[in-house]
């Protein structure tokens, strides 16, 4: 009996220490810091509020009477209320008004609840939270709610400042306005802000510019979604209370994320169109800690309309024990820091008053501050794209085996069929080239001896050059599965905010993939970019992470915030083109344009929200003339016709996946698993496919997309320089004119004339 009560009393104690450790450790995460900046610390709340002398901010819009001009330029006037900090744009050309508020001529038909009808009205919402009590809900909360006020409006060379303070959330932001060369912009102070005991989640400064309802007007939010989508202005939507809400360059895997299945936002970029008047809205700086927000008329209030979301803090899952998978949802104690926070809103012209001169607004942006040079040259023909696949392997009974797809020797024959039929702009992305093949990643060199080795490599890419075609190397360092470069995964893994090394499956069969530090990353590609260049290749295809993927970095050793996460794969993009020659990247993110050549298996598609009116080809719109892009593999497309007359839409060029003869045995791989890859069955496709791209988009491979329109239902136009025009039906019968006769199923192009 004594000895079960000894051991009873020993489990006891294991018990309170294993919490005491628990909640030391919780505690230390609310307060762990990897980046070395100061903690924010807990102050008296009474001694960061004094009330006494300041006005309330009062429920509702200001009066339209308030506004005095306090900056001006040539295009446009700002004026601003000093009682609340709301501000209009004047554009002295046309006399048009943009408001930072709800239009004042709809507002008493708002319907919605008093607490929404003071978020609505006021220049800026918080969302809070006691992050000390795991349990406790966040509250989202406009001035009035929170018996708010503004401190220090001052006004400035071209705008003004003021703080904002929230006295119930203990919260002070301070915030600047100004007016510059062609928008205004609007910039939060980080580090200004001050917080009491509650912790700062999330920001929405002016979430109500440009905002209109769907009452008499025509009008849509863009999104960048996918490639780009539209939620046209609608009265008496059916499905209420719907909003969009996704993270600039996706989602960080080291927080906790809802499985929406969006797209991945690649742009910083969104706008409103109401009647001829619109805005485009580009965030500028810390776009890394961004969510796009949009509600449409009806979702929250009556008005449309779309706004930055600036992130502070994200959830995550603190786990207590991986074999049970308990645990629970919190919040870090230290906010995300970063140098500047800023969006800008350009008003457009009423003749330009659409999405394609929103594009053109963001493509000048990244022409002009970016760095994206526009194409000076092209070749006589259009690009076409070839992925060749080396090998893979596939799960065997006790070890993998491996599957030869492509010897160097079968890729020089299958390059050498492609351009005898006449198609010589070829490009060409060699994967799966590594030892054990495209699912392997780790320890990229030597090229596998079974499928010719780095001699075999050297001699295929001696020949493509012999005919003028350049070879690019595919590779993912973001992910290890062997454990070489050096790479042990409890030391290099990338770690979420938990402590957790991150993982990703390609297949269900397979051993995950560790998800490695990008600042170990950089480290291998630093030492591996002279055995790219010793091979000949002529540039570097970073097929996922790199460009792309951009998680925060938990991992103490190498420790790095989502900004930093993005400024390692600049430098790394940097330094592949010096060393290398060229980089590609796939579906990139639009901060990596300055430095790829080109945007491989960029996404034509959106998200299928049920609120979304149609897709648009807004990235491709900004891309045509800066750089070249291919949407999906063409041999792959779930349906054959109607996503080549896509293509041709949106002004992209065709790129296909093949193999040679051993083609079908890599449907058992763990990735590559087509059923036709084998370039004899392709030729014929690939030349009938390439000869009709060329047709319509060879004379306008540097020209920009000046207009695209729906014609018709189901015909769709895209206008190059103003007097180049390619008309795309979609339909089952022909499409008739004017004069003017596109087959069904086909396109037709249109040199010169006027529009229909």
């Amino acid at each position: 009996m004594t000895g079960r009560i000894f051991a009873y009393k020993s489990i006891f104690k294991i018990a309170v220490i294993a919490v005491v450790l628990l909640l030391v450790g919780w505690l230390a995460l609310q307060l762990w810091n990897p980046w070395g900046k100061a903690t924010p610390v807990t102050v008296d709340a009474l001694s960061l509020f004094n009330t006494g002398g300041t006005t309330p901010f009062k429920s509702g819009l200001p009066l339209e009477t308030a506004f005095a001009v306090i900056a001006e330029n040539k295009a446009f006037k700002l004026l601003a209320d000093k009682t609340t900090a709301h501000f209009q744009i004047v554009d002295k050309s046309t006399g048009k008004l943009w408001r930072s508020y709800p239009d004042p001529e709809h507002w008493a038909q708002e319907k919605v609840p008093l607490n929404w009808k003071n978020q609505l009205s006021s220049p800026i919402t918080i969302e809070f939270v006691n992050a000390k009590n795991y349990k406790s809900s966040s509250v989202t909360s406009g001035l009035a709610d929170s018996q708010g006020y503004l401190e220090q409006f001052q006004t400035t060379a071209d705008g003004f400042t003021v703080t904002f303070a929230f006295p119930k959330a203990e919260i002070k932001i301070p915030i600047a306005v100004s007016l510059q060369d062609g928008y205004v912009e609007t910039r939060l102070i980080d580090s200004g802000i001050v917080e009491g005991n509650l912790s700062l989640l999330n920001v929405r400064l002016y979430p109500l510019f440009g905002a209109q309802p769907s009452v008499g007007q025509d009008g849509y939010i863009l999104l960048p979604d996918g490639s780009g989508s539209i939620i046209q202005f609608q009265q008496d939507r059916v499905l209420q209370q719907l909003t969009y809400n996704e993270s600039v360059y996706g989602q960080d895997l080291s927080f906790f994320n809802e499985n929406t299945g969006r797209q991945r936002i690649a742009m910083p970029v969104y706008g409103l169109k109401s009647g001829d008047q619109a805005f485009v809205a580009i965030i500028s700086e810390g776009e890394a800690f961004a969510n796009i927000f949009a509600a449409p008329s009806g979702a929250v209030g009556l008005s449309n309309w779309v706004t930055t979301e600036w992130k502070y803090r994200k959830r995550f899952f603190q786990s207590v024990s991986k074999s049970t998978g308990d645990g629970f949802y919190t919040y870090s104690g230290e906010k995300f820091i970063t140098d500047s926070r800023a969006t800008r809103y350009y008003p457009i012209a009423p003749e330009k008053s659409d999405y394609v001169g929103m594009a053109g607004v963001y493509r000048q942006y990244l022409i002009g501050e970016k760095g994206v040079a526009p194409l000076a040259s092209t070749k006589k023909d259009i690009p076409l794209v070839l992925d060749i696949i080396g090998a893979d392997i596939e799960k065997g009974l006790f070890f993998d085996s491996y599957l030869k797809a492509t010897t160097t020797d079968e890729a020089a024959e299958l390059v050498k069929n492609i351009y005898d039929s006449g198609i010589q702009n070829l490009r060409v992305h060699y994967t799966g080239w590594q030892q054990d093949g495209y699912s392997t990643h780790g320890d990229y060199f030597p090229v596998d001896k079974r499928i010719g080795g780095n001699k075999g490599m050297k001699k295929f890419i001696d020949f493509a050059h012999s005919i003028d075609i350049p070879v690019y190397l595919t590779a993912n360092y973001s992910l290890n599965t062997n454990g070489e470069d050096g790479f042990w995964w409890r030391r290099d893994g990338q770690r979420n905010l938990a402590g957790t090394v991150l993982e990703w499956w390609r297949h269900p069969d397979q051993e995950p993939a560790k998800v490695v530090s990008p600042g170990f990353y950089e480290k291998v590609i630093d030492s591996d970019l002279n055995k790219f260049k010793e091979l000949g290749a002529d540039g570097i295809y970073y097929e996922d992470g790199i460009g792309k993927q951009v998680n925060t970095d938990f991992n103490t050793r190498y420790a790095a915030s989502r900004s930093d996460v993005i400024d390692i794969q600049q430098r790394i993009l940097t330094k592949s083109k010096e060393q290398v020659g060229s980089v590609v990247v796939k579906n990139a993110n639009f901060y990596a344009l300055d430095q790829i050549d080109y945007v491989y298996r960029l996404t034509g598609d959106y998200s299928y929200d049920v609120f979304i009116s149609e897709a648009v080809p807004f990235a491709q719109i900004v891309l045509h003339g800066l750089r070249p892009y291919s949407l999906e593999w063409s041999n792959v497309r779930d349906e054959w016709e109607e996503e080549f007359l896509r293509s041709i839409e949106y002004g992209a060029y065709p790129t296909y996946v093949l193999s040679g003869d051993k083609a079908e045995d890599l449907r058992r791989s763990y990735s590559i698993w087509y059923y036709s890859l084998n370039y004899k069955d392709w030729t014929q496709h690939i030349s009938e496919e390439y000869r009709r791209s060329n047709e319509a988009l060879v004379d306008v491979q540097n020209e920009y997309i000046t207009a695209h329109r729906t014609l018709a239902p189901g015909v769709k136009e895209t206008e190059y320089g103003g007097n180049y025009r390619v008309i795309v039906n979609y339909n089952e019968s022909e499409f008739n004119d004017e004069g003017l006769t596109v087959p069904a199923r086909d396109f037709v192009v249109v040199k010169g004339g006027t529009n229909l």
